[in-house]
């Protein structure tokens, strides 16, 4: 997207480069090396990102997993809490919510909370 010389943005960020090679006060070559450092910056950053992202569901999938391989029930609420509830013989039931998670009793009930009532 191109705006007018008065109004920012991005076009006045190339308009600043173009005034810097035009004066001298930017080499050619320091141009090119600025170019190329921020192509490569956000090239890694994207791939980062989806780096992390993968990491975080196969650790969120082997901890839902064993969980369920010893009989308990998982939950996890938007990255603030994660729970496993009813391993073995207690039978409780994960409960996750805005204000975090709880082990429910037999006979209370999940609000939406994450509280048991």
């Amino acid at each position: 997207m191109l705006t007018k010389r008065g109004e920012g943005g991005v076009a006045r960020s190339f308009d600043d480069l173009a005034v810097g090679l035009d004066t001298g006060a930017i080499t050619r070559g320091k141009a090119m090396k600025l170019g190329g450092a921020a192509l490569i910056a956000s090239a890694l950053g994207v791939f980062g990102a989806r780096r992390a992202e993968a990491d975080e569901i196969t650790t969120e999938g082997k901890a839902r997993r064993r969980c369920r391989q010893k009989g308990g029930d998982f939950c996890k609420h938007k990255g603030k809490c994660k729970i496993c509830c009813g391993e073995g013989r207690r039978r409780r039931r994960a409960c996750c919510g805005s204000e975090g998670c709880n082990c429910c009793r037999p006979g209370e009930t999940c609000k939406s909370d994450g509280r048991c009532r």
